[in-house]
């Protein structure tokens, strides 16, 4: 009998020139970015990373990110087009204090996923499982465990990102509008309720606290060959518009997209949503269970 041989395993990853590096340190570095950020830094192992975001004193989303921890310091990975805005009000409130901050430019982002083991110095991504892990390493550089063979398309990255209902940068969060709540990234490890205080506290604690959260990102998916809805795109049923297409992907055979709904919305269509359409496309929640249940809505949330 002839023993078949098992199938190999794969390894995806890809540069994702959509993102800039932060460095953070010096002695002060760990205490400067716990007083100002959602996450709780003091908490992160060194060699790991965790979602965080800068929020305005009203608590609205100014910049997300990923926050890697080093024996020296931290790097803080967001979106190329927050990173100047970001580097700036970090440089205003570290006034005299011993921080260093430097914009990175010659550092690049990696994501990988697949079957294989990370690199050992890579940093597994602590939001989702199906997202993989993340590698920062000079521009020109490749992860350690990746060949021309497992470079693939970052699209097909974002596909599981949005499959898995995992907001990042500015089409899911847009600046000085979004809510860290309505965004679910209280669940997936970006805020810590019982850190000290940070910009925006206030406003994000009395929201968890007194069950004032109104909307919500979710994951729709469209089988169809049709294209992929673009940012902006109305979610209807029937001749209501019950909310908006944010980030998207083409995932092979369809798409898929989050979208920003009422949590009403929501908790009336996961009994049936058979009606939903983007365009003339049919379109279905796909709910992950990290969101489940869902929170149930604000008494004001018919405003």
């Amino acid at each position: 009998m002839t023993e078949t041989a098992p199938s190999p395993k794969t390894t995806n990853a890809a540069a994702d020139e959509t993102r800039r590096v932060i460095r953070v340190a010096g002695t002060d570095a760990e205490d400067f970015l716990q007083s100002l950020v959602t996450a709780n830094v003091e908490t992160l192992p060194v060699d790991a990373c965790r979602p965080g975001a800068l929020l305005t004193p009203q608590g609205r989303i100014l910049a997300d990110m990923m926050i890697h921890r080093q024996e020296d310091g931290f790097l803080l990975e967001c979106d190329a087009t927050r990173a100047d805005d970001l580097f700036a009000r970090l440089r205003r409130y570290r006034l005299r204090r011993p921080i260093d901050l430097i914009q990175e430019d010659e550092l690049r982002v990696w994501v990988g996923w697949g079957d294989n083991d990370a690199p050992d110095d890579a940093h597994i991504d602590p939001r989702h499982p199906d997202l993989g892990w993340r590698w920062i390493g000079p521009r020109g550089d490749m992860p350690s465990t990746i060949g021309e063979d497992d470079i693939a398309e970052l699209e097909a990255w974002h596909a599981r990102r949005i499959a898995a209902g995992v907001p990042q940068g500015p089409v899911d969060l847009v600046p000085e509008r979004a809510l860290m709540l309505e965004a679910g990234l209280d669940r997936l490890g970006a805020v810590d309720f019982e850190k000290g205080c940070y910009v925006g506290q206030e406003v994000t604690a009395r929201t968890h606290y007194r069950g004032l959260v109104k909307r919500r990102l979710a994951p729709l998916r469209m089988k169809s060959a049709a294209t992929t809805p673009l940012s902006g795109a109305a979610v209807n049923e029937g001749e209501s518009k019950l909310g908006t297409v944010l980030s998207n992907a083409d995932t092979g055979d369809g798409a898929v997209c989050l979208a920003a709904m009422k949590l009403s919305d929501l908790h009336r269509l996961m009994t049936d949503d058979s009606a939903l359409r983007i365009g003339d496309v049919p379109a279905r929640l796909a709910i992950p269970d990290w969101m489940l249940p869902l929170p149930q809505p604000a008494r004001t949330d018919g405003v």
